[in-house]
């Protein structure tokens, strides 16, 4: 694994670690346990990196077209 992966790793388990711990704060009453909490943080995620992606696409292009 390169540094940059690594990088991504630490990241993305923060993000998780840090909505799980939002979910469990604010929202606890309405799971029945630790792995529904982290299901849902999972799927949040994955609308979180579809988006990012997206827009890291659109934005990029946006200044490769800036700088021809």
């Amino acid at each position: 694994m390169d540094e940059r992966e690594i990088i991504y790793e630490k990241v993305g388990n923060y993000t998780k670690y840090k909505l799980v711990e939002m979910l469990i704060e604010k929202h606890k009453d309405k799971f029945k346990n630790l792995n529904q909490v982290e299901e849902l943080a999972d799927e949040i995620l994955e609308v979180l990196a579809i988006s990012g992606l997206k827009h890291y696409n659109d934005l990029r292009e946006g200044f490769n077209e800036d700088r021809h």
